[in-house]
């Protein structure tokens, strides 16, 4: 969503990019003038207008005319206090459901999020492509720019800006706001520690890495690029597979943050917008709540990684709220963080009886407690990830005894795997996405291993209740792997993959977009190998055959978006095979 602010108040301006941050929206501030805004307004083509309740030069009302003269998006006027003469005033100005007004910042925060909710465009719950990877890459050697272009030249979903010198690198920094940035440190104009200096004082609040690449390689040169506030140095030169490795790991460490879920608990407004600013520079998803009543409501439907609690509140104070938490069998892995004025031993050990991790003493250093954040929250993705690799090799495990039954499944399988995996990228998944679609593609015939030999291999034409049988398999794969709760995510792929757009497959007859996305794509690839594959009862058809088939079934058997990106990539890449 892209908002167009005509903002002249800085304090208005910190508190909505503080607000802005937890959303990743497209937003552009601007004075209010009559010419800046006739220059931006149709260049930006704003979702929404937000403007401010006073300005020291020109009226509101006019304001607001004049917008509605260049756009129909919907205007909301901010009011730093109450004004309902004007509110009134401009709510008849206002078309029904166009235009809302509301008076205070609270007030705006709370109707605000659901307004984006509800003007959010995945509405199904499918996965979203993340189309805003960027990288800037700064250096002054053209055989390292060269090289760096090679390097990501492959690469989908990835916008990449290129500068030859410091100077340049910041005018496109400010220019793109990109994801990561990988710099040089000998530069002409500015070199790359000066640009790293300035990116971390002015990144507009976001969590943005940067990578120094260079020749320099004493430790007293890396000590002053991390103490300047890089966040990663690699000593040329260096591979494209270990430069790719560094961008994907820092990928994935951005997609993690804003996966994870802090709920903060504080009745106090001020210590609650100070703490939720400094998490948010991070980049991590913060959820407010102003008691404990309310924080546990907020738990239970959001299952937060880490809850931040003050003791004293209204309605149910902090210990109560993590014994609550505690009983839950949903939150009781959810770490618990406690703030309080309390400083008497006795507060402490009560708050560790109950599992808190750790307990700060109002006033505290905020860095610290983000620092404490990191920390629990990188421990949980370590259990995580050991949890994971477990789960794997024993599905693994299951997938070797389903080979052992069908050879044609080993073939199949891993193909399967490949083209859904190269989609995904195409598409521009996040690694999250991609993750999960790779997992679900390797298991998603799993369920055959509860199919009798005697059908699952049998060399003619399946009769009607064959037919049904086979048709199990589906089910039978998600039941085997619900139990598993690391793999809640992959079970509706396995589910669905054999369901159709039109509404016409199988096991549930869902269709359009209640089909994840992944399994959309899993059944393209699916489709796609089996008939460019031998089987018993008939012989592979080409390459050329099988596509002309998909094209054909756009809007029935494939979706129409996922198949027309297929056939795309399959023109794009002709020369990769399924193992590529």
């Amino acid at each position: 969503m892209k908002i167009l602010n005509i903002i002249d108040l800085n304090l208005l301006k910190i508190f909505l990019n503080k607000f802005y941050l937890a959303h990743g929206l497209e937003y552009l501030f601007i004075i209010p003038h009559k010419e800046t805004i006739e220059k931006h307004l149709p260049q930006f083509q704003p979702d929404m207008v937000l403007l401010q309740h006073q300005y020291y030069n020109i009226p509101v009302e006019e304001m607001v005319s004049q917008i509605r003269s260049l756009t129909a998006a919907p205007i909301i006027v901010f009011f730093l206090k109450e004004d309902r003469e004007t509110a009134e005033r401009l709510s008849r100005m206002g078309k029904k459901g166009e235009d809302l007004f509301f008076y205070d910042k609270h007030d705006f925060t709370r109707k605000f999020e659901k307004l984006l909710s509800s003007r959010s465009p995945d509405t199904q719950g499918n996965d979203v492509t993340d189309s805003s990877r960027s990288i800037l890459f700064a250096d002054d050697s053209a055989v390292m720019r060269h090289f760096f272009r090679r390097t990501l030249a492959d690469r989908e979903g990835v916008t990449v800006h290129i500068a030859a010198d410091g100077l340049e690198a910041w005018e496109l920094y400010q220019e793109h706001l990109p994801n990561l940035v990988i710099t040089d440190i000998e530069m002409p104009g500015m070199d790359g520690l000066q640009l790293c200096k300035k990116i971390k004082e002015n990144n507009r609040g976001r969590f943005i890495p940067i990578i120094i690449l260079s020749n320099k390689k004493k430790p007293i040169d890396i000590d002053t690029a991390f103490d300047i506030g890089a966040d990663d140095y690699l000593v040329k030169p260096t591979t494209a597979e270990e430069l790719n490795h560094k961008i994907d790991e820092y990928f994935s460490v951005l997609d993690r943050k804003r996966r994870n879920k802090v709920l903060l608990v504080d009745d106090s407004k001020v210590s609650s917008e100070i703490i939720s600013h400094a998490l948010l520079k991070n980049s991590l998803n913060v959820i407010h709540a102003s008691d404990g009543s309310e924080a546990y409501a907020l738990a239970v439907r959001e299952r937060p990684d880490i809850i931040i609690t003050d003791i004293e509140m209204p309605n149910l104070n902090g210990y109560d709220l993590a014994k609550q938490v505690r009983e839950h069998p949903e939150l009781k892995e959810t770490s618990l963080i406690m703030m309080s004025t309390r400083d008497k031993r006795s507060d402490i050990k009560r708050g560790e009886k109950l599992g808190i991790s750790r307990y700060f003493i109002k006033p505290f250093d905020v860095e610290k407690l983000v620092i404490v954040v990191e920390q629990l929250l990188l421990e949980k993705y370590n259990i995580y990830k050991k949890e994971y690799e477990y789960m794997l090799s024993t599905i693994k495990s299951l997938i070797t005894a389903l080979e052992a039954r069908d050879q044609y499944t080993k073939g199949h399988t891993q193909r399967v795997s490949s083209y859904s995996a190269r989609l995904g990228r195409f598409l521009g998944l996040s690694s999250y996405a991609l993750n999960d679609l790779e997992i679900g593609a390797n298991l998603h015939d799993v369920g055959k291993i509860g199919v009798r030999d005697d059908i699952l291999l049998k060399p003619g034409r399946l009769s009607d209740d064959e037919y049904a049988k086979i048709q199990e398999h589906a089910i039978i794969g998600a039941e085997i792997l619900r139990p598993l709760r690391l793999l809640e995510s992959i079970v509706p792929l396995i589910l669905f993959h054999h369901e159709r757009w039109d509404g016409r497959g199988y096991p549930s007859m869902i269709k359009g977009d209640k089909i994840p996305l992944g399994a959309r794509i899993i059944a393209i690839a699916d489709t796609f190998d089996a008939i460019t594959s031998d089987r018993p009862y008939r012989k592979a058809l080409s390459r050329e055959d099988a596509l002309q088939i998909i094209r054909e079934n756009l809007g029935k058997q494939f979706c129409p978006e996922t198949g027309k990106a297929f056939l795309d990539m399959m023109e794009k890449e002709p020369e990769q095979s399924a193992e590529s």
